[in-house]
């Protein structure tokens, strides 16, 4: 096959506004496809006219939508279910306005009032403990999967750092210190892209429940098996 009409991903990067990484990420989750791979290599070569696709995948990824959203509208543009979606990601969007307006006033009441540590309005879990079959296998899983900090001195995944929100500790059992459940632990994490944590995952072993879905009564959400058995709910934060 000639490849001399076609782009490398370096020229298609510059011509579609999208990196080399994101290209290469939308070839892996099956968005936007190479037409052509070196099978020497893995080189990845691109046609001119899959810059207009390239370009329409950057405009929704600005928009935050959802990597299997995007999927379907690059599918059918112009069709009821790309219309559909885009409909459903303007409400989401609208009702995160409404969080956002809510937090700018927050921030308002601090500049008047000077910014304290504010008291708990209630209570939320901020550690869960695990089982693992294989320890370094599992920290390498979550290392990769979702970016966590193994602190081996509390055995522990740090997931942001105290005393902000976001603030969570996984924890690996051990007998001495921290006794596992008795059968698979399950737990949620709060991620940025539910879409890119679920395959990140799924390229590091686990196994899936079922794939990021929505539903009307939680914001976007997926599940998984972590290599040791442990049930993991990702929902989009």
């Amino acid at each position: 096959m000639s490849t001399d009409h076609l782009l490398s991903i370096g020229g298609f990067a510059i011509v579609s506004g999208l990196s080399i990484t994101a290209l290469r990420h939308y070839d892996e989750v099956g968005v936007l496809l190479p037409a052509w791979v070196d099978p020497v290599t893995g080189y990845r070569r691109y046609r001119p006219e899959q810059a207009q696709q390239a370009r329409l995948i950057r405009a929704l990824r600005q928009l935050e939508m959802p990597v299997e959203s995007i999927r379907q509208v690059v599918e059918d543009p112009s069709g009821p279910t790309a219309a559909a979606l885009l409909r459903k990601h303007r409400d989401h969007l609208a009702q995160r306005v409404d969080v956002l307006t809510e937090l700018v006033r927050e921030a308002d009441r601090y500049i008047k009032g000077g910014v304290g540590m504010p008291a708990l309005k209630g209570s939320r879990i901020v550690q869960a403990t695990i089982n693992a079959t294989d320890r370094a296998e599992s920290i390498e899983f979550y290392r990769r999967a979702f970016g966590a900090t193994f602190n081996e001195e509390i055995g522990s995944f740090e997931f942001g750092t105290w005393p902000n929100e976001e603030f969570f500790l996984l924890t690996i059992a051990d007998e001495q210190n921290h006794p596992g459940p008795a059968g698979p632990a399950r737990f949620g994490l709060l991620v940025e892209d539910v879409d890119s944590a679920h395959q990140r995952a799924l390229d590091g072993g686990a196994n899936e429940v079922y794939p990021p879905v929505e539903r009307p009564w939680k914001p976007r959400s997926s599940c998984l098996i972590d290599p040791s058995g442990n049930y993991i709910d990702l929902y989009q934060s």
